[in-house]
């Protein structure tokens, strides 16, 4: 069986962003333990999550015991019900959560909520009919360590104007840093990064940082948007 995942270090796999802006699609992380498997973030839908939970056998992982939310949009979330395991997430995540369990999802309501009549989606009927937001059930403040057979991952608070409940999650021996969608404006297509928080985080013992839209980036190429966006705001 093919599979789109791609190795970004010698515990860490991504199942990638999807390269057409209509699908909203984030890039999903495995962090791969000597006895376990994390994933950061659950993808956008149970279509996707079935995908991954396929490919995880490709790569020997270990069984899954945890799913760790970014932040609670829905294209991070959506996916994590087929997986059956336990979330770890920012505190102000549940509440943002509880509020969206309310609604009663489907694709007009989706179209509505994102405000993109071209969006493609990855639901069927049966999809819809079975699908339920997984609320996460270990919440942290500002930081948690969390050990994985011989790996620690820091989980850390750094909100910001896209979702207050941001955090990024730093796998320390592999000198990976996931950042879901944390530095980005309120809506990803328009205002400017935030710089500010892009540098702090450049600034990191951090060699890969995965953006949950973009390519997998090194640290200078990180320094390199943060200067070609100071340069456009003539900073």
């Amino acid at each position: 069986m093919s599979t789109p995942l791609v190795q970004i270090s010698q515990h860490v796999w991504i199942w990638p962003h999807h390269a057409d802006v209509d699908r909203v699609q984030s890039a999903v992380g495995i962090i791969v333990g000597e006895a376990e498997t994390v994933l950061v973030d659950a993808g956008n839908s149970p279509q996707l999550a079935r995908k991954i939970l396929s490919s995880l056998g490709t790569i020997n992982a270990p069984p899954l015991t945890h799913i760790i939310y970014t932040h609670h949009h829905w294209d991070h979330v959506f996916g994590a019900h087929p997986f059956g395991v336990p979330v770890v997430a920012h505190e102000q995540c549940l509440p943002l959560l509880e509020a969206m369990r309310q609604k009663r999802w489907g694709d007009e309501v989706l179209r509505i909520h994102e405000r993109n009549p071209n969006l493609k989606l990855d639901f069927t009927a049966s999809d819809w009919a079975d699908f339920r937001i997984v609320l996460p059930e270990t919440l942290f403040s500002q930081q948690v360590t969390m050990t994985l057979g011989g790996l620690t991952l820091e989980l850390r608070h750094v909100g910001g104007v896209h979702a207050a409940d941001s955090i990024v999650v730093k796998v320390v021996e592999d000198q990976v840093m996931f950042l879901g969608d944390c530095y980005y404006p309120a809506n990803l297509t328009d205002g400017p990064i935030d710089t500010g928080m892009l540098t702090a985080l450049a600034n990191e013992p951090v060699q890969t940082y995965i953006d949950g839209h973009r390519k997998p980036m090194t640290k200078s190429k990180i320094e390199r948007i943060i200067r070609l966006y100071r340069k456009s705001a003539g900073i």
